[in-house]
C-alpha cells in the first residue's frame, strides 16, 4: 500500500476508538485519507481523535451508537456538510456476549444483534444513500469473524449476528453494483488487541485453546487486519466485490487436531 494512496479520501471507521477499528483508523489516515472516527464511547473517541491529529492527521470524532437510525443520520450528514460526503465505510462496531443460549436475555441478545447487525444495515444504508447521491464509487467493508462459519459455544449472538452481517454484504454487493459501490467483508482470526481496546483481549486460556488449531500458530496482529481492509478500499480491489476474505492464519482451513491414519474398509469388487 503506498502511503498518500487515500489523499482525497473520507474514510468512516465505526469503533474506531479501541481494537481493531482504531488499527484500521489509523492506517487510512497514515496514508492520507481523512478520518472519522465513529464510536459509542466519547472518552475513548476524543482521546484517539486529539493524538491523531496531534501527529498531524485529519480526524474528526462523532459520538454515535449505530444502533440508533437518527444518529447514524446525522454521522452521515455531518461528514457530507464537513467533508463533502464518505468515500468509505468500515464496520468494525462490535461487542460480546459470552453465555449459553438457555442462560441468554433478551436484552442481551438484542444488544449484541442490535450492534454487529442491525448497526450494520442501518451505517450500510446511510452510506450507500450518500454515496448514490453523490454519484460517488464507494467502498464498504464490514468486519467479520470465523464465527460468522465456525459456531463456538457461549457465541450465540456473536455467532448469528456474523453470519447474518455477512450474507448482508452479498446482497448489498449485488444491490449497489451498478452504482460502482463495492461491498465486502474482511474477517478476523483471533486477534491481539489488548494493548489498544478498552475491552481488553481474549484470555490466556480461551488462546491456550485457540492456537493449537491456528497453522501459522500465533494471533493476528491488528495492522495485518487493517491491511487487508485498505486493499478493498483501493484501486486494486474495484473489480471485487460480494466477497470475504479470511485473515486468519490459516484457522478456517480445516482441523489441525484431526489427525492419524484413515483406512475406509477396502471394497470388494467381485
Amino acid at each position: 500500500m503506498e502511503r498518500g494512496e487515500f489523499t482525497g479520501k473520507t474514510a468512516v471507521v465505526t469503533g474506531g476508538a479501541s481494537g481493531i477499528g482504531r488499527a484500521i483508523l489509523e492506517a487510512f489516515v497514515r496514508h492520507g485519507a481523512a478520518g472519522i472516527l465513529a464510536d459509542v464511547d466519547a472518552e475513548w473517541g476524543t482521546e484517539r481523535a486529539a493524538v491523531l491529529r496531534g501527529h498531524g492527521h485529519d480526524v474528526t470524532f462523532i459520538q454515535t451508537d449505530v444502533r440508533r437510525s437518527d444518529q447514524v443520520a446525522r454521522l452521515f450528514e455531518i461528514v457530507g456538510a464537513g467533508h463533502g460526503g464518505a468515500d468509505i465505510l468500515v464496520n468494525c462496531a462490535g461487542v460480546g456476549v459470552h453465555k449459553e443460549v438457555v442462560d441468554l436475555s433478551e436484552g442481551e441478545w438484542d444488544f449484541q444483534v442490535d450492534i454487529q447487525l442491525k448497526g450494520v444495515f442501518l451505517m450500510c444504508r446511510e452510506a450507500a444513500r450518500q454515496m448514490i447521491a453523490l454519484r460517488r464509487p464507494g467502498r464498504i467493508i464490514n468486519i467479520g469473524s470465523g464465527a460468522a462459519i465456525v459456531a463456538r459455544p457461549q457465541a450465540g449472538p456473536h455467532c448469528a449476528s456474523k453470519a447474518g452481517a455477512a450474507h448482508l454484504t452479498r446482497v448489498l454487493a449485488l444491490e449497489l453494483g451498478r452504482h460502482g459501490i463495492t461491498v465486502n467483508v474482511v474477517s478476523p482470526g483471533l486477534t491481539d488487541v489488548g494493548p489498544i481496546s478498552h475491552w481488553g483481549g481474549s484470555t490466556p486460556d480461551y488462546q491456550r485453546n485457540f492456537l493449537p488449531e491456528v497453522p501459522l500458530g500465533r494471533l493476528a496482529r491488528p495492522d495485518e487486519i487493517a491491511d487487508a481492509v485498505l486493499f478493498f478500499a483501493s484501486e486494486k480491489a474495484a473489480f471485487i466485490t460480494g466477497q470475504l476474505i479470511n485473515i486468519d492464519g490459516g484457522y478456517s482451513a480445516g482441523k489441525l487436531g484431526i489427525r492419524g491414519s484413515h483406512r475406509p474398509t477396502p471394497l470388494s469388487l467381485s
